[in-house]
């Protein structure tokens, strides 16, 4: 089994502001998982493995309609908002989604029960509670306001906007980013269809806000690309 270190725990967004005595209690109840690249970790309506996190490497998690089609709920990434196993942490339910690695991924998980049980006695098991759950409200939140927009241009600005707040740099052209996904999986991120992705990246073209090129993405007119949210 794989050592979990502070240094690793510290490596992820939601523990960045955790004191190292908190790190070194939560570290004794992590186990850590490697998982091959389009890897199943676990499926949707399998029992909870409890809290999970991605070390290394990026998880997708989705669910599947009746239809047969995919919905892409978010990328886990240890570095940005991670989504993670909390729903069915509290209630005891089974998953509501499925989480694939997309790549060569570690992933630490912390047993429900266990959790649980080490709530009552250490603060710093409560505080990652509390952690979790504000991390999954700004999740629903993002979702919501995206679904919210019907037309699926100004979901895929919002997503621009994120990526460039997230990993955008400035240049003399404008701000520049590589998005890490192709258009298959951003299209699932929007819930359109790949054919509907490619049209509004023409249209922003167009427009004279983006120059795209592939994953590459220059935001050549920022306010004016906010503005048509």
């Amino acid at each position: 089994m794989t050592t979990v270190t502070i240094e690793d725990l510290r490596a992820i967004f939601l523990f960045a502001k955790f004191q190292d005595s908190e790190l070194a209690t939560i570290r004794e109840m992590i186990a850590a998982r490697a998982y091959p690249a389009r890897t199943i970790i676990f499926s949707q309506g399998d029992p909870s493995p409890g809290l999970w996190f991605v070390q290394r490497g990026r998880v997708r998690l989705y669910r599947v309609a009746p239809s047969g089609r995919e919905f892409t709920l978010c990328l886990a990434r240890p570095d940005s908002l991670p989504c993670v196993g909390a729903c069915p942490l509290f209630d005891g339910d089974h998953c509501p989604a499925t989480a694939q690695a997309l790549e060569d991924s570690t992933v630490f998980f912390i047993d429900r029960a266990r959790a649980l049980a080490s709530a009552a006695h250490h603060t710093a098991v409560a505080r990652l509670f509390g952690q979790v759950l504000a991390n999954h409200s700004r999740l629903l939140m993002r979702l919501s306001t995206s679904l919210a927009l019907h037309c699926t241009t100004p979901r895929l600005i919002d997503l621009l906007l994120t990526y460039a707040d997230e990993r955008g740099r400035a240049t003399t052209r404008g701000i520049e980013l590589d998005l890490d996904v192709d258009q298959q999986l951003l299209a699932s991120v929007l819930g359109a269809t790949p054919q509907m992705v490619a049209h509004d990246f023409l249209k922003l073209e167009r427009a004279g806000v983006i120059d795209a090129r592939g994953k590459h993405i220059v935001i050549l007119r920022m306010e004016r690309l906010k503005s048509m949210i």
